[in-house]
């Protein structure tokens, strides 16, 4: 990851994660939320997760390609529909994923090394995914439930930190999320306006 000024921000890489050190990307991305995240290969089983009435949202333009807020279910969009801080978070910043660690080398668009743009980029994951699947060296090993450029299973936040990964919420507190976390619960973290009552998580 670099600034403007093209020097090199090491604190955007993860000391843990060894895949191309050179590359200008960051293990630290904004949280999409249970947004919709279809493949291209017909393998797509987290594609459900994406749309959950009962759970207080319903379905979304895939992979954030939306210029409206009102399509998306996190705090960050591939195509740049506003948020408002803290307006949009209807559920609140301390219940809302807002950014998240994970591994470039597991997903063809952090492996691009640009960092924003429509129908790509490497800013952004999906909570539709659970932490820690399909880590790097899973990758392309087995046709498409394998395939870094499936998104339906490669999108997702993940860390080399032992069972889990680290999340920043929107009220700016850090915490570390089990890759063991109900998965009903992970999506309405990631999800700012599901209008579900925290301690009914």
């Amino acid at each position: 990851m670099q600034n403007p000024s093209g020097k090199k921000l090491p604190y955007g890489r993860c000391p843990a994660d060894d895949w191309d050190a050179n590359a200008t990307i960051s293990n630290y991305v904004g949280s999409l939320g249970p947004q919709c995240a279809i493949g291209p290969c017909g393998y797509n089983p987290f594609q459900t997760y994406c749309n959950q009435p009962a759970w207080g949202y319903t379905t979304s333009p895939d992979h954030g390609n939306s210029y409206s807020s009102n399509d998306i279910r996190g705090l960050f969009n591939r195509v740049g529909a506003q948020m408002t801080y803290p307006a949009s978070i209807v559920d609140g910043t301390s219940n809302t994923i807002m950014v998240g660690e994970t591994l470039p080398g597991s997903h063809d668009h952090f492996q691009s090394n640009a960092w924003w743009y429509f129908n790509g980029g490497a800013s952004h994951c999906t909570t539709i995914i659970p932490i820690n699947y399909l880590m790097p060296e899973q990758v392309n090993k087995g046709g498409c439930e394998t395939y870094s450029s499936n998104w339906n299973i490669s999108w997702g936040f993940k860390s080399r930190h032992g069972p889990g990964a680290n999340f920043v919420f929107a009220d700016g507190s850090v915490h570390f999320l089990s890759q063991a976390i109900d998965h009903r619960t992970y999506q309405l973290l990631g999800c700012r306006n599901d209008g579900q009552v925290p301690g009914n998580y």
